[in-house]
């Protein structure tokens, strides 16, 4: 299974998935004088006909009142919400506001209501640069209440889950891996020496490594930092180098890789072997574990995630299908970064 219906890669996929929704829009924006000349040409692709009227707050959850404007408890909920998920990002644990805290938490609101206010009053809804950031925010909550809009409804069913694992198993497997020990020298003379040594029982690796070893792993005792994958399993578990160093996973190259794979047992040694440095290698097997392939319990929300992914990019190739959308990339080189 390639990379792009790798289920290993779901978690975390929505991002890209939000990425997506914005959608190119038309250059006539509201404000503009072409509303003069039509009117139609003044909305954008996802333009709505008027701005969501603000809801009538019933008199119990009318926290308090700006100019007979209403803060309702379902404002200060959402502020709330905001709070929570900027504390969680954060790595912190959210606990409940003391009365204390929740009434500063309203005092901001009762603020913010009196900034707004203020704000119209003087005329800055007016500005064509508020208009256009205003324009450019409504269309990203509109996107992402879109998106809220089809998660609720793009479920996954359990089934769907149970036949993607058992139709791509291959992308479950998880290769053997080996935990080693590495020694170098200069000469195959001194490879023929070192291995004859620890054949010989004179002296452990480790020790040896520590005294002769030129590779950068020789004060540790020869051992390598991480867990050594073949190179094309590791090329296909991982899609670059820098991943796969992230997980804790290299690979050698050819000619040592098939050295150190060929030891059976652990504390077996490899024959040395030359590598493409020119120098002579000599490897320790510390731990092997055995291809084994990953439970569906465990990739379960993975597998859940990249099937809802799925079913997302879908509702949008079914949008571009009825959408016409122009690009003008020529007036790209104009944009001001």
């Amino acid at each position: 299974m390639g990379d792009d219906v790798n289920a290993r890669r779901g978690c975390g996929l929505w991002a890209v998935g939000c990425g997506l929704l914005l959608i190119a829009g038309c250059d006539n924006l509201p404000w503009s004088k072409a509303t003069d000349r039509n009117p139609q040409a003044a909305l954008t692709t996802a333009q709505s006909a008027i701005t969501p009227a603000k809801p009538q707050a019933l008199p119990g959850d009318v926290l308090a009142t700006v100019n007979r404007v209403a803060i309702s408890k379902q404002d200060l909920e959402l502020r709330l919400q905001e709070l929570k998920a900027l504390t969680e990002s954060t790595g912190q644990t959210w606990s409940p506001l003391t009365s204390e805290q929740l009434g500063e938490v309203l005092d901001e609101l009762i603020n913010t209501e009196l900034m707004s206010q203020d704000a119209v009053a003087r005329g800055l809804d007016r500005s064509l640069d508020v208009a256009q950031r205003w324009e450019y925010l409504r269309r990203g909550f509109f996107a992402q209440e879109w998106l809220r809009w089809h998660q609720e409804r793009l479920s996954v069913q359990p089934e769907e889950v149970d036949q993607y694992y058992e139709d791509n198993k291959a992308g479950f497997r998880v290769p053997a891996r080996l935990r080693l020990r590495q020694l170098v020298v200069a000469s195959e003379d001194q490879a023929k020496r070192a291995l004859s040594q620890l054949h010989g029982g004179t002296t452990d690796f480790a020790n040896l490594a520590q005294q002769i070893s030129l590779g950068p792993t020789a004060a540790s005792g020869g051992e390598l930092p991480s867990w050594v994958m073949r190179a094309h399993e590791k090329a296909f578990l991982y899609g670059s180098e820098a991943e796969g160093a992230a997980a804790g996973v290299m690979s050698l190259d050819p000619a040592l890789e098939a050295a150190a794979f060929a030891i059976d047992q652990v504390n077996g040694l490899s024959s040395y072997v030359k590598g493409a440095d020119n120098q002579y290698h000599i490897f320790q097997l510390v731990e092997r574990q055995e291809e084994r392939l990953r439970e569906k319990q465990a990739v379960w929300d993975d597998v859940k995630n990249f099937l809802s992914l799925q079913k997302l990019r879908a509702a949008i190739e079914e949008l571009q299908g009825k959408t016409t959308v122009e690009r003008f990339t020529d007036r790209l080189e104009g944009v001001v970064q």
